[in-house]
Formats: structure tokens, C-alpha cells, sequence
């Protein structure tokens, strides 16, 4: 059977490179780890290198084409990839990025390509980049919590205390196949507010970078982030001082919370009326325009 991902010759000479990975599909809230993955890749000015077959991965009934239609002229088709992309920094390292969608078809032969990826470009350790909803609230800092099949690893960060059984993604298998590759492997998760884990949560991409940045020894410039993570949180404050049983309920979460054998409230209509008052605002450059 014919490799899933074809590797460019001569491949190239990446210094002590680490690998980032956000395949999308399975547990993002607040949009963290797909936040983090686009801005690191445009940050470093990440460059395509190889693309795995798309037709052997994806169900293209669930991922179609998007058309670009202009005048009733088909212009563009824009198809569903995942790629492997490298980026080579001004740090004392270098990085690959494994993005695009959760794969549809053939995990088992998919995580054995990736590892052999990166044996191939020796890379040295790899982080798996989401986020997930949980009991917090926006005006307490992001917490970071880490998953490692190597309890050392995942002792790096906090992590759940407590024995779950939930449903698995694809980027946890690649971290135990990594592992048993013998490259070190660990998830970040951020927890997010329930109530704003359906749209994209700048704080929480922020604070997935900085803990990438803690834990890789790498420089990254995140004053746009930054920026954005003050002017969503301003947002969401508008919206609680206008929203009363908005304010009701984050309270309300603020105190379970605290209480970690209290059961978490359903929050469902708080959180589309927030995502709905936080898609009416315009971008942060427009405030100024009313």
C-alpha cells in the first residue's frame, strides 16, 4: 500500500525542531488550539512542506469542496489538506506544524506516518495544542493543563486529578504513538468558560502560546494576541453589564467553580446570547466608528 504522506528530497537540515500540532474536529472550545496553530504558523511564516492524501483520510461528504463562484463561472475549488509545514525561526530552534482536519479514515496507518515524519526530520519533542469547557470563568487567567502518556511529561504542567474515561481525538493517539516512537509527546489543553467555548476565545490562544513558549524555549511576539485577548474580554463585559441573566449565570458558575462537587449549570441560551451580541461587534480597529 502506497504512503500516506510523500516527503520532499533532500528534506531539510531543521535545528533541535519540535512539532505542533492542532488537527481540527474534536475538542476546541473556544477556538484555542486552532487560534494558536494559525498565529504561530503566520508568526513564524511557516511554509508548506508535504501534504498527506487527502482521499485516503477525509470523507469529502462531511469536508466538501468550497466553490468560488463569480457570475455563475466556476473560479476556485478549495479543498479540505493536511499538511505538514516547517518554519524556521530566529530562535535557537526550529518547528513543524501538523494542521488541517482530524483525520475521517485509517488513524492506525495515519499516526505511523506522522511518526515516521518525524523521525525522518529528528524531531525532538511535539505538543498537541485545544481546549476543552470547564468550570471557570473569563475574569479569573486561562488555566493550561497537560496529558502525557509519560507521567513526567505530564507533570510539566497541572494537570486533571481524577481518573476520566472519555472519548479520545486523534491527537491524543499521535501522543502515544509518538511516545512509543520514543519522541516526547504532551497535550495542552486550556480550560474555557462554557459560556464562551463555542466561538474563538483570544485568552485562551494567548495562553496556549505562552505555555508553548515556557515549555519550548522559544521567542514569540504576541502584542497583536495580546491586543485582541483585552478588546474580546472588554466585549464580553459590555455584553454581561447589558445581559443580566448573562450576569446571573457567571456568577453563579463563579461559585461552583469553588466547589468542585457542585453540578456545572446549563448554560446553553447564556451562551448563544453572548455568542450572539459578541458576532454583532465590530472588529477592535472599528470601535472608534461607533
Amino acid at each position: 500500500m502506497s504512503s500516506l504522506i510523500e516527503l520532499p528530497e533532500p528534506l531539510p537540515v531543521l535545528r533541535n525542531p519540535f512539532l505542533v500540532m492542532h488537527l481540527g474536529g474534536w475538542s476546541d472550545a473556544g477556538l484555542a488550539g486552532e487560534g494558536a496553530a494559525v498565529f504561530l504558523g503566520a508568526r513564524w511564516k511557516a511554509r508548506t512542506l508535504a501534504t498527506f492524501d487527502a482521499d485516503e483520510l477525509l470523507d469529502y461528504r462531511a469536508r466538501r469542496p468550497v466553490v468560488r463562484l463569480t457570475d455563475g463561472v466556476i473560479e476556485e475549488l478549495t479543498w479540505s489538506s493536511i499538511e505538514l509545514s516547517v518554519a524556521e525561526t530566529d530562535g535557537p530552534r526550529d518547528v513543524v506544524l501538523l494542521t488541517g482536519p482530524e483525520p475521517d479514515f485509517r488513524w492506525q496507518a495515519f499516526t505511523r506516518e506522522v511518526v515516521r515524519a518525524c523521525r525522518a526530520l529528528r524531531i525532538t519533542e511535539a505538543f498537541g495544542l485545544g481546549g476543552f469547557p470547564a468550570p471557570s470563568v473569563h475574569t479569573e487567567p486561562v488555566q493550561i493543563l497537560g496529558s502525557s502518556v509519560d507521567p513526567d511529561l505530564a507533570a510539566r504542567l497541572d494537570t486533571v486529578s481524577a481518573v476520566v474515561e472519555l472519548s479520545g481525538g486523534v491527537q491524543t493517539v499521535l501522543e502515544q504513538r509518538l511516545h512509543e516512537g520514543g519522541i516526547p509527546a504532551m497535550g495542552i489543553w486550556a480550560r474555557i468558560p462554557p459560556y464562551l467555548a463555542g466561538g474563538a476565545h483570544p485568552p485562551a490562544t494567548l495562553a496556549l502560546i505562552r505555555t508553548l513558549i515556557l515549555l519550548s524555549g522559544l521567542e514569540v511576539d504576541t502584542t497583536d494576541l495580546e491586543t485582541a485577548a483585552k478588546d474580546h474580554l472588554e466585549q464580553v463585559e459590555q455584553a454581561i453589564q447589558e445581559r443580566p441573566q448573562i450576569a446571573r449565570f457567571v456568577e453563579q458558575l463563579r461559585a461552583v467553580a469553588d466547589e468542585e462537587d457542585t453540578e456545572v449549570p446549563s448554560g446553553e441560551e447564556i451562551a448563544a446570547e453572548l455568542e450572539r451580541f459578541l458576532s454583532q461587534q465590530p472588529p477592535p480597529d472599528q470601535d472608534d466608528q461607533g
